[in-house]
Order: C-alpha cells, then sequence, then structure tokens
C-alpha cells in the first residue's frame, strides 16, 4: 500500500508541475510541500485502512467489509482534507486554504479515488499472502498426516495394550465364551480402524464409534473398575474432524487416569455444539501428570502428544481453537473448543 501511495504522489506531483500555468521555483515547492503534506495525511489513513479490513476479513462478513470500503471512499476525503489543513496550519499556515464545500468537492473525486486503490492493493496483497499460507499449510497438513499415520500405526500397535487384551481373551474363553468372543470383534474392529488407510479427516460419528470400541475392550479388562459415559449430540455426528483428534484425549484418560487413580478409574466423554463452537470434553479422574519443564523426556507425561494434538489444531483451525487440561475436583479434564465451525 506504502509502494501504491509513493506512486500516486509521484505521478499528482508531475501532473500538477505539467499543467501548471506558470513553472516558477516557488511553484514547484509549493506543489512539492503540499503533496509531502498529503503523503503524511494518507500514512495515516493507511494504518486505519489496515487496522479495519483486517478487523473485517477476520469477522468474515464480507457486508461489513463492503460498508467499511465504501465509508472510506465518501468519508475519506472529508478526513483527509481536514488533516492536511489541520498540518498546514501547524507547520506553514501561510499557505492554508480555509475549509469549504467547495474545496471538499474538489479534491473528493481524486481522494476517494486513491483510497479505492490503496484498498484494492491492500486486498489483492491480502488475498496473495492467504493463498501462500493456505498452501503451505496445505503442504504442513499433508506431511504432518503422513508422520501422524506412521506414528500412530506404532502407537495403536502397543505391544502392553495388545498383550493385555489377549491375556483377556485366553482366561475369558473357558469363563465366559460370549464374552471372550465379543472382545475378539471389538479388538477387530478397533484395530481395522486405527491401522486402516486414513484421510486427513474423519465425521464424529465414525471417530466416536472407535473409542466406543476401545472403551468397551477396556471395560472387559478392568470390569467393575473401570466404568465410561459418552454424551454427543447429535447435530454433530457429520462434523469433520482432524483424524485421532478425540481418540488421542480419550487414550490419555486411561493411559494415565490407571497409572494415577487407585480406585474405581471414570472416564467421561462429551461432544457438543454451542451457537458455531464444537465443544470436545474429555475428563478421567486421577492427577494431572506435569511433564517437566527442564526439556527432559518424560515418558510418563502428557507434554509431547498434547503438544502434536496443538499443533495439528492450528494447521486445520488457525487461531479458532482453544485448548485446556486442569485439574479439578478429583477429575482431570481436556476441554477443545473449535470456533466458527464449519457444520455441513
Amino acid at each position: 500500500m506504502l509502494g501504491v501511495l509513493t506512486f500516486v504522489i509521484i505521478v499528482r506531483i508531475l501532473d500538477w508541475l505539467a499543467w501548471a500555468p506558470s513553472s516558477t521555483p516557488e511553484k514547484t515547492k509549493v506543489v512539492v510541500v503540499e503533496h509531502l503534506f498529503q503523503f503524511i495525511c494518507f500514512i495515516l489513513i493507511i494504518f486505519m485502512l489496515i487496522f479495519s479490513y483486517r478487523w473485517a476479513l477476520k469477522k468474515k462478513n464480507r457486508i461489513l467489509l463492503y460498508f467499511i470500503i465504501a465509508a472510506y471512499a465518501i468519508l475519506g476525503p472529508v478526513l483527509f482534507l481536514y488533516l492536511g489543513t489541520w498540518l498546514e496550519d501547524i507547520f506553514w499556515p501561510k499557505y492554508v486554504l480555509p475549509m469549504s464545500f467547495g474545496l471538499l468537492t474538489k479534491y473528493s473525486p481524486g481522494a476517494s479515488l486513491i483510497i479505492l486503490f490503496l484498498s484494492s492493493a491492500y486486498y489483492v496483497t491480502y488475498l496473495i499472502e492467504q493463498s501462500g499460507k493456505q498452501r503451505e499449510t496445505a503442504h504442513k497438513a499433508e506431511n504432518l498426516a503422513k508422520d501422524v499415520q506412521l506414528k500412530m500405526l506404532r502407537y495403536q500397535i502397543n505391544p502392553h495394550f495388545l498383550f493385555n487384551v489377549l491375556n483377556s481373551i485366553y482366561t475369558l474363553i473357558d469363563e465366559n465364551t460370549e464374552k471372550a468372543k465379543k472382545l475378539v470383534i471389538d479388538m477387530s474392529e478397533y484395530y481395522r480402524y486405527t491401522l486402516s488407510k486414513q484421510q486427513q479427516t474423519v465425521s464424529i460419528e465414525k471417530e466416536i464409534d472407535s473409542i466406543l470400541k476401545y472403551l468397551e475392550i477396556q471395560k472387559t479388562r478392568f470390569e467393575e473398575e473401570f466404568q465410561y459415559e459418552i454424551h454427543v449430540d447429535e447435530s454433530v455426528k457429520q462434523i469433520l474432524i482432524p483424524t485421532f483428534l478425540i481418540h488421542l484425549l480419550v487414550e490419555n484418560s486411561v493411559k494415565y487416569g490407571t497409572k494415577t487413580e487407585k480406585q474405581k478409574l471414570i472416564i467421561n466423554l462429551s461432544v457438543r455444539l454451542l451457537a458455531r463452537s464444537l465443544i470436545i470434553r474429555v475428563s478421567n479422574t486421577g492427577k494431572l501428570v506435569i511433564p517437566p519443564t527442564n526439556g527432559e523426556k518424560n515418558i510418563d507425561g502428557t507434554g509431547n502428544g498434547i503438544e502434536n494434538l496443538k499443533y495439528r489444531l492450528a494447521l486445520y483451525y488457525n487461531d479458532n481453537y482453544s485448548f485446556n487440561l486442569k485439574e479439578e475436583n478429583g477429575f482431570v479434564i481436556a476441554t477443545i473448543e473449535i470456533t466458527n465451525i464449519n457444520t455441513r
């Protein structure tokens, strides 16, 4: 915008000098100084343009953006002339022109045109910048998706988890054949989801189905020492979210809950839509395991998994999300809130 403004001011100076009836040193000085004041005034207007346009674009409201552009095109010349007159009255009172309606009508078309040029320059720059960011984000998301897929394959084929389930099946074969069969089916469907080729996004309904299989496996293992509840609004089931987003929170709840809770482990999962905000809340009885702050690796902490989760949220939702992890009333509570969620 500054480059466009500089170019416009230089062209205007040359135009004035070319069409001036008498080109004298004094006249040249007046033209140059007057346009210098105009340049300063337009810089102040540029800052206002940038602030208001960014605000409108962040709101994602085109009508508001068009209204602001129209307001600047109509009222901008008035602001421009008042600023220019004020500066000249302070630094160069000898050549101050009194404000009048005639002066306003004389300067308005040119000033409005310059403001529209500046608005166009900003919007084009914004589109180019956003396009570059989207390409970079898409590239990062693609690489991250591949990395996450490999990590999830290694993570899901957890030998301890698998051995524990197999031992449970072995024990149940003689004691409760039907329960052993159900456990085999649950484990089969669970691994079919986690080991299959995943898309970058998945519906909440499909993610919850996999989580349900996982929790049923844990329920069979721990029996009366394990309890879970799932509440999912019907309106959110078809919303797409990054794959394994809720999965990670639930598995963390089981993993760290069993380590820190000596009594009955309770897992609660809720997914609901409030206005246009998607709220995912996973809680478990137990204590919050804080990762070390000295940079040392802590296999018992939640730092790496949570950081990876927040990084994925940032890639998919930019600044339209928040993540909170806290311990409250004997529960560890993880909450994700995604604003302006696409419900289609």
